[in-house]
């Protein structure tokens, strides 16, 4: 049935009255002559109206005159209609296929760099080295290789572990994550102390060079002395080492949350109501301007974009937003489900900050409720070591036989 529309509508067709007294015999004549007619409504004892092809109603002046019937063109549908009405429109053909081509134009240039993510390079150096390999406000965007311009950026510049460029419109997006720095080494040479890089409570130490000023059990806090490279003798002159050593610590991380025991669920009513929105470029055009009549929705969207030539695309799309009437109910959680969810969720938050080479040796888990609410706390006690080495003050260097 589609394909038919479909056709009917690239030859044109036109939606006629047929006014008389003979209109049985009007259709009669029109069959027998070979002129299809669909979608007939008889209005009343003496009209029919009904859609007819552009050559089949050529035809039919014969049969009007045979059995006196009036027939009149309601509507003109078709390509052939809409050809013949903008050959007589070629200023506005001619303004519409300008603008088109002069929104296609300024929707090909790069016209805004957004840089996101990062901390250690200045936006201003990143935006000048992109300046140089070709991404700039103003550059073609169907001439940049983005694939080059991401592996160059990871290549010169400092701190990077990935870049990520994407095109939106006429802006681009340059997302960028940086590398955590690693823990500066001290040369061998230098003398220098292990500290602790958090609060813990000891759990073992070995001691490798110099002294261990920490034994088990003991609760150091973040910054104090756990191996002394100053080496202290009764017998003998103060003398300053490189301290080496582990120290391995029971550490704990916290966090707290909370859930609500009552979810509002959306239910669709079955009523639905479409608007249509045409975008070029960043621009939209909303082509249906009436007013949602619900107030209570869900949205469902749908996008296409008109065919890509070659490598160019159109920056043409027409979005459908379809609105289904909801109604809002109310649920209750079960406890002991939103508990669960609660502690899975704090504990995948949780576990992104423990080091990879840590061990979990327990958890605790506390709830409160308060109203609707539960809240959870989650402790998660964890073994890892927790030293790092920091400078002797004053510096003194130590000779390279040691």
């Amino acid at each position: 049935m589609l394909a038919i529309k479909l056709w009917n509508i690239l030859r044109g067709y036109v939606v006629i009255r047929i006014e008389g007294l003979s209109l049985e015999k009007f259709i009669n004549y029109a069959i027998a002559k070979g002129i299809y007619f669909w979608d007939i409504i008889r209005i009343d004892y003496t009209t029919l109206e009904a859609k007819v092809g552009i050559n089949g109603y050529k035809e039919l002046r014969h049969i009007v005159k045979r059995t006196g019937c009036k027939v009149k063109i309601n509507q003109k549908i078709g390509y052939p209609f809409f050809m013949h009405r903008m050959k007589e429109r070629k200023m506005f053909i001619t303004g519409f296929i300008f603008c088109i081509f002069m929104v296609f134009m300024m929707t090909s240039f790069i016209w805004n760099i957004e840089i996101v993510g990062n901390e250690k390079n200045s936006e201003n150096d990143i935006i000048k080295y992109l300046d140089t390999l070709g991404l700039y406000e103003g550059a073609l965007k169907y001439k940049l290789n983005l694939s080059d311009i991401e592996n160059n950026m990871m290549i010169k510049l400092d701190h990077l572990t990935w870049v990520g460029i994407h095109i939106q419109g006429t802006k681009a997006i340059v997302e960028i994550v940086e590398g955590i720095d690693p823990p500066k080494i001290i040369p061998k040479n230098i003398p220098c102390d292990l500290v602790a890089k958090k609060k813990g409570v000891i759990e073992k130490v070995i001691a490798r060079n110099g002294d261990a000023l920490v034994q088990r059990g003991d609760i150091v806090k973040k910054g104090q002395r756990l191996i002394t490279g100053q080496i202290q003798r009764e017998e003998i002159d103060t003398r300053y080492v490189h301290a080496l050593g582990e120290i391995f610590a029971r550490t704990y991380y916290e966090k707290e949350d909370e859930i609500s025991l009552s979810e509002i669920k959306k239910i669709k009513t079955g009523k639905k109501f479409t608007r249509r929105i045409a975008k070029i470029g960043n621009n939209q055009i909303i082509l249906s301007l009436e007013e949602i009549p619900y107030k209570n929705v869900i949205i469902e969207r749908r996008n296409k974009r008109l065919l890509n030539w070659r490598n160019i695309q159109i920056p043409v799309e027409f979005i459908t937003e379809d609105y289904y009437e909801v109604i809002q109910k109310k649920e209750t959680i079960n406890e002991s489900i939103a508990k669960d969810a609660l502690v899975e969720k704090m504990t995948v938050d949780l576990v992104k900050n423990i080091p990879q080479n840590a061990s979990i040796l327990n958890q605790d888990i506390v709830f409160s409720k308060k109203g609707n609410k539960i809240k959870g706390k989650l402790i998660i006690e964890v073994l890892e070591e927790i030293g790092e080495q920091q400078k002797i003050t004053p510096h003194i260097e130590l000779k390279e036989d040691l």
